[in-house]
C-alpha cells in the first residue's frame, strides 16, 4: 500500500492528513521541523481558541489528531520528488518512499528586510502579517517596510487600526501602481526612503534607526517584502510556479496528475484559517481522483451502528 505523501507538517498538511488517514489511505506527513507556525508566540484569531494558542501548541495538537487516524509523521527532509511510472518517488535525506499521490503543503518563509536585529524583535514588535497582528497596535505608531503594491496595500490596511502609519522603503524608490500610490498620498501616509540600519528598544521594539542615525519611533514594524515559497519540489515534477507560488486550480489541483498543493505555498491570504481549509480541499479532491469517485469518510461509516 503506497498511499499519499503530504510534504509539510504545519496546519495545512496536518489537516489534509486527517482527511486522507480517515479515508483509510496510508498517509505519510513529511515534517522537517520547520515552518512559520512554530515561530508564533500567540495567535488570537484561530477558531476554537478564544484565549489564544501558540504556534507549537497548534502544531502538536494537529499531529496528535492526524496520528489518531493512522497518519505517520516522517521527521525527514524531502530533497526530491519525481515521477516513477504510475507513482511518485519521494526522496528524503534518509530514505525513499513510493506513493500514489502528493499534496505539497510546505508553507512559505517570509523574506526578512536587510536591517540589523530584525530576528531579535520578531514577536516583540516585528510582524509579517497585518491581518494577524495589527490589532495589537491600535492607536500606536507603526511602519511598513517595503516599496511596492504589497507595502502600499498593507499600509492602507493598517489605517483601520491606527492613524500613525508610515512606509519605509529602506533606500529603494517607492513604486506601487499609480492607483495605490494615489491612495497612499490621499491618506497622508508618509513615505521615508532613507537607508535603514537597525532596530532599537529595551525588550520590545521602540524605533527604527536609519543609516544617518535618525530614529523613527514605532511600536510595530510590518514587513511587506513578499515570501519565499518552497516551490523547488513542485518544479521537479513540472508543476508550474508563478512569482514564487505554486499554481493550482479551485480544487487545489496542479496540472500534474495526482499532485495537489495547498496553503501559503500557493499564495493567497497567508492565514492559517484559509490554509487549513485548502488542506482539506486538496485532500478531498485527491481522494476523489485516486478513487475515480466521490470522497467517502470510511472512519465515519465504520462508527455507525449496523
Amino acid at each position: 500500500m503506497s498511499g499519499i505523501a503530504i510534504i509539510g507538517g504545519g496546519p495545512t498538511g496536518l489537516n489534509a492528513a486527517i482527511y486522507t488517514a480517515r479515508a483509510d489511505r496510508r498517509t505519510l506527513v513529511f515534517d522537517d521541523g520547520g515552518g512559520t507556525t512554530r515561530d508564533v508566540n500567540t495567535m488570537e484569531n484561530i477558531y476554537g481558541f478564544p484565549d489564544g494558542v501558540t504556534g507549537p501548541e497548534l502544531v502538536d495538537l494537529g499531529r496528535e489528531h492526524a496520528r489518531k487516524y493512522g497518519a505517520e509523521i516522517v521527521e525527514e527532509e524531502v530533497v526530491r520528488l519525481e515521477s516513477d511510472g504510475d507513482r511518485y518517488r519521494v526522496e528524503t535525506t534518509v530514505d525513499e518512499y513510493a506513493v500514489d499521490g502528493v499534496i505539497i503543503a510546505t508553507g512559505a518563509d517570509y523574506e526578512r528586510p536587510a536591517i540589523a536585529d530584525v530576528e531579535a524583535y520578531e514577536g516583540h514588535g516585528v510582524s509579517y502579517c497585518v491581518e494577524c497582528d495589527a490589532y495589537f497596535y491600535r492607536d500606536s505608531p507603526v511602519a511598513v517596510v517595503g516599496d511596492d503594491n504589497y507595502a502600499a496595500t498593507e499600509a492602507l490596511m493598517l489605517l483601520d487600526y491606527t492613524d500613525d502609519v508610515r512606509v519605509l522603503t529602506n533606500g529603494s524608490p517607492f513604486e506601487p501602481d499609480e492607483e495605490l500610490r494615489d491612495r497612499v498620498d490621499e491618506a497622508g501616509i508618509p513615505v521615508i526612503t532613507d537607508d535603514l540600519d537597525r532596530l532599537a528598544g529595551e525588550e520590545v521594539l521602540e524605533a527604527v534607526v536609519t543609516r544617518e542615525g535618525d530614529e523613527i519611533p514605532v511600536d510595530g514594524l510590518f514587513v511587506a517584502l513578499g515570501t519565499a515559497g518552497g516551490t523547488d519540489l513542485a518544479e521537479m515534477l513540472g508543476v508550474p510556479v508563478d512569482g514564487g507560488d505554486i499554481v493550482t486550480d479551485g480544487a487545489q489541483s496542479t496540472p500534474v496528475d495526482r499532485v495537489y498543493a495547498a496553503g501559503d505555498v500557493t499564495g493567497g491570504h497567508q492565514q492559517i484559517a484559509t490554509s487549513v481549509g485548502e488542506g482539506a480541499r486538496a485532500a478531498i479532491n485527491l481522494l476523489e481522483e485516486l478513487r475515480g469517485a466521490d470522497y467517502i469518510d470510511y472512519k465515519k461509516l465504520d462508527s455507525q451502528p449496523a
